[in-house]
């Protein structure tokens, strides 16, 4: 692996680590001036706006990252960047009215017990900013500008943790404090977003390459949606179950298990412009068995990490109903693990030109996942929940892993590792009450011997991190 990638993917994941970070430390604040009932609330609009959130992105930036690289000359890649962008705005102004004209509809109609206004109305505004924010960061990675990528990234983040923190504890504005903190920081950097874009493109709507791009992105969406689906449709049906309470305390497990996707969206967004680049070239398989060691290798080790230290973080950063949640993270932690694996198998499969078949694994994934919640939610309630999204991403993997070339696919020590991910932290906490500081300094030895055999399992060198970095080359003007 270059310095460069090396580089490269040290920066995408600070960009992705600042911002789970600033999660966790949000989490003691929110669980402190936030009811469990509030931190239900907001995950529900989350889940939600995640959902709005694709369609309003089209999977256009998907383009742009497959496109870019086939496009040779420098006017045409601008013309690209400005097209999709202006596109993007303008499609997504026309849906943020619609959103204001039925939510309140639809809310009434399924009886959602979280009134529209004012906290689905404010959602609706902090989306619209985060979906204009794609085609930005997007010109950073093709530049494989990934430095400027992290600055724009983290500056956004870290500004918006300081506003909640005034609007939640210092102006003690609570729930609502929440989503206005992230409002004031958003409208300001709308504007930077049409800066960098007006600087770096043409400033115009090709409706042709439109036509071009929405030709190859709609086929994604609905696997997208459906992946989305299988992800957060247990909110949705559990809103129906549980109470706000409850949920809450399940969300709150969902934000430590799903801090493995720190990994996951670091080195996806090192790998998918790689692969993008390399699919034809002679040498792909080799350079693709490499990525994909490398990219297991921190998937489990992270997985690992996350489950078997899930109590102590539990017992440092929440309070009262949330401390209870850490049971539930090392059986989290498979589905994500898992839907980890299938995020690198859909960059070969779309790399293939297999966005069609993705689309129709991931839609009969998510029937899988709303089928299984339906069943299994109303008698095991948060656990019947994990067991459904474990079993539809595991579908959906079993099915790419047949439809994706890779000379070595390691399934078998997948599933080995699997099952020490859940059962090596369970059996711990059942068999051993130390103190935390004890049961930190065991936990850190048995990590560290799980990394090791992971190095093992897939085979890979240590002396792999031996790599001096040379100064950086910006690209980016």
């Amino acid at each position: 692996m270059s310095q460069k990638l090396v580089k490269n993917t040290i920066y995408y994941s600070i960009g992705e680590i600042v911002p789970r970070i600033v999660s966790f430390l949000l989490l003691p604040i929110l669980t402190k001036y936030l009811t469990a009932n509030e931190y239900g609330i907001v995950s529900y609009t989350n889940s939600v706006m995640t959902f709005v959130f694709v369609i309003a992105a089209l999977s256009l930036n998907t383009f742009v990252l497959r496109h870019y690289y086939s496009v040779k000359d420098e006017n045409s890649k601008k013309e690209l960047i400005g097209s999709i962008f202006l596109f993007i705005f303008g499609f997504n102004c026309f849906l943020v009215v619609l959103q204001m004209v039925f939510f309140p509809i639809l809310i009434d109609v399924f009886s959602i017990n979280i009134p529209f206004k004012p906290y689905f109305q404010l959602a609706i505004l902090n989306n619209f900013f985060d979906v204009i924010s794609i085609i930005p960061l997007v010109l950073y990675r093709v530049k494989e500008n990934a430095k400027g990528f992290l600055m724009l990234s983290l500056s956004r983040t870290l500004l918006q943790f300081l506003m909640v923190y005034v609007f939640v504890v210092i102006c003690n504005q609570g729930l609502l404090g929440s989503y206005y903190a992230r409002l004031v920081i958003n409208v300001p950097y709308m504007f930077v977003y049409f800066y960098m874009i007006y600087k770096n493109s043409i400033f115009k709507i090709n409706f042709k390459l439109i036509k071009e791009a929405l030709h190859f992105t709609l086929p994604i969406l609905p696997g997208s949606l459906a992946f989305l689906f299988v992800s957060l449709s247990d909110r949705v049906i559990l809103e129906r179950y549980i109470s706000l309470d409850q949920l809450g305390v399940f969300s709150v497990a969902i934000t430590l298990a799903t801090v493995l996707n720190i990994v996951i969206q670091a080195l996806y967004k090192t790998f998918e412009p790689i692969l993008f680049k390399e699919y034809f070239n002679e040498n792909f398989q080799e350079t693709n068995l490499r990525l994909y060691k490398f990219y297991l290798l921190a998937l489990f080790a992270g997985a690992f990490g996350t489950s078997i230290f899930s109590k102590e973080f539990f017992a440092i950063a929440t309070s009262g109903a949330f401390k209870e949640g850490y049971k539930l993270v090392p059986f989290f932690i498979v589905s994500v693990v898992i839907a980890g694996i299938n995020t690198y198998l859909n960059i070969l499969m779309i790399a293939n030109k297999k966005q069609k078949m993705v689309s129709f694994i991931s839609i009969i994934s998510a029937v899988i996942s709303v089928v299984l919640n339906l069943i299994l939610i109303p008698h095991y309630g948060c656990y019947g929940a994990i067991i459904a999204s474990a079993a539809s991403f595991l579908f959906s993997n079993i099915i790419f892993q047949c439809h994706t070339i890779i000379t070595k696919k390691y399934i078998i020590t997948q599933g080995i590792l699997i099952l020490q991910i859940v059962l090596v932290p369970l059996l711990y906490d059942e068999l051993f009450n130390f103190s935390i500081l004890a049961n930190l300094i065991f936990k850190i030895i048995i990590f560290i011997s799980f990394v090791f055999l992971c190095f093992k399992f897939f085979n890979i060198d240590l002396n792999f991190f031996k790599v001096i970095f040379a100064k950086d080359r910006v690209n980016f003007k």
